[in-house]
């Protein structure tokens, strides 16, 4: 009696209440565990709006258009005049289905439909590609569309203007500025200014770096001992 008076008792606690409870269900489920509800499926897909750049498949083309999957509750749709500023004859010259496309939202049909721009996508595109080559001091080459006042115009997917005394050697009051209509030359950006949609470029600069970059690489090249041909260029 007098060893048991020093020991004391545990009495095992009952099992948690809540253990013996059902799950509760997930929000949208069912008790059978079934998949989310209608409204929370659609609350997941994009909400877009006008002036969104987004990037969807091509999942079908007809005479009336694209239709792309941009993940949105329906397709959206690329009309003919939105898919390319370069004219075309038939709309898979421009786009395949399962081809990946960048897009710009553009509104909405009477069905409630997005209606989409590749057209104008591929317009923004081309300005962060500029930007990015004037950054880089990069060259680029373009075709030149056309002579106009005080320089000519030059395709970038966007216009840009290159002053006539960027042109060739600069010497823009002896030069024939209509030659270089057709022409594809080397240019570097040395303005842009986005908002005002102003892109100015110089041949003339582009021109005098690739000549040095052929010098070194001739004077690396060149070693005692070797024929060359050459051409006079004066005499002195």
């Amino acid at each position: 009696a007098s060893d048991s008076a020093n020991v004391t008792t545990v009495t095992p606690s009952p099992a948690p209440a809540a253990a013996s409870k059902k799950p509760t269900s997930e929000p949208g489920a069912t008790g059978d565990d079934n998949s989310m509800s209608q409204s929370d499926f659609e609350s997941m897909l994009k909400e877009l709006s006008e002036g969104d750049v987004v990037t969807g498949t091509v999942v079908h083309i007809d005479k009336d258009g694209v239709l792309v999957d941009v993940g949105a509750k329906s397709e959206g749709i690329i009309r003919p005049n939105e898919l390319s500023r370069e004219p075309f004859d038939n709309i898979e010259d421009v786009v395949k289905v399962n081809e990946s496309v960048k897009v710009v939202v553009i509104g909405r049909n009477e069905d409630g439909n997005l209606l989409l721009s590749k057209k104008r996508a591929d317009f923004e595109k081309a300005w962060d590609r500029v930007i990015e080559v004037m950054n880089a001091g990069t060259i680029l080459h373009a075709m030149v569309s056309e002579r106009v006042k005080g320089g000519v115009v030059v395709d970038l997917g966007i216009r840009g203007f290159v002053p006539a005394s960027h042109l060739g050697s600069g010497d823009f009051k002896h030069q024939n500025l209509d030659k270089y209509v057709g022409q594809s030359i080397p240019l570097k950006v040395i303005e842009v200014d986005r908002q005002r949609r102003k892109v100015v470029l110089s041949n003339r600069l582009a021109t005098q770096e690739e000549r040095e970059l052929r010098k070194n690489e001739t004077l690396g090249a060149l070693k005692e001992g070797d024929v060359r041909k050459g051409i006079v260029r004066r005499v002195t």
